[in-house]
């Protein structure tokens, strides 16, 4: 489901962030700034209820730059953090942010059903005749990119590629309390890979809200629902547009 990426659900944010979000050259300034800060998707925020203080282990696929895994360590009490992020340049800042968290365990590939390289898309702008790559728009289908960038921005970027390594996740000796997933279109292929360990540890996933019914069709058999945070309550998901939707 292709929808307009906001990560707050006050209206006022929400309006604030589609201004942000409308062209890419500030959208580029504003994301680099909010690593640094506690801002993040209100789904997110209710985690903290869910664990309180527990220590936990937790499975990041699609870590970005560090972004989520942050806010796990601002937000939560982590003993391990998985991260799995196949981009190179996001990598780079993963590594620089495990030499002040030791409990981050990182890996430059993403996850999927089998091994393999393949194609991801992204977009870019130009800025005195250099490129900056708009990573977070990273989608393995290209049509699914075009239309995000006809939703999101009024100067639209141009579109470039790349090779990323998948491979099938290696199950843990750890117990994983909670996984998140943000990849822009591949979650059921991730939720595919992660079965055993699913099946295992019956953690909380959150999840980014991209094929949802599918991805419920397959965590239902192990006894999963689906929520969603409206008004700052925990409900059903039924149809709520939110940006994440949290399995437990």
């Amino acid at each position: 489901m292709i929808k307009q990426n906001t990560t707050q659900n006050t209206i006022i944010l929400i309006y604030i962030e589609k201004l942000i979000r409308f062209i890419p050259h500030i959208y580029l300034i504003f994301r680099t700034l909010v690593r640094h800060t506690n801002y993040f998707e209100n789904d997110f925020f209710y985690l903290k209820k869910i664990f309180r203080d527990r220590k936990i282990n937790i499975i990041d696929v699609g870590a970005s730059d560090g972004i989520s895994a942050q806010f796990f360590i601002k937000n939560l009490n982590p003993k391990y953090i998985f991260c799995y992020e196949p981009q190179k340049i996001f990598f780079k800042k993963l590594i620089n942010l495990k030499k002040k968290h030791k409990m981050l365990k990182i890996f430059n590939y993403g996850l999927g059903e089998k091994n393999t390289i393949t194609n991801i898309f992204f977009p870019y702008i130009k800025f005195f005749q250099k490129k900056y790559f708009l990573l977070t728009y990273s989608f393995p289908i290209k049509k699914e990119l075009e239309k995000q960038i006809n939703l999101d921005f009024f100067i639209k970027p141009k579109i470039t590629k790349s090779h990323i390594i998948v491979k099938k996740f290696k199950i843990t000796n750890d117990k994983i309390d909670l996984i998140k997933i943000d990849t822009n279109g591949s979650e059921i292929d991730i939720v595919k890979s992660l079965k055993l360990l699913i099946k295992r540890d019956k953690p909380v996933l959150i999840i980014e809200n991209n094929n949802i019914g599918k991805i419920y069709r397959i965590l239902k058999i192990y006894k999963y629902k689906k929520y969603c945070i409206v008004n700052k309550k925990f409900v059903i998901h039924k149809k709520q547009n939110n940006a994440n939707i949290i399995f437990k």
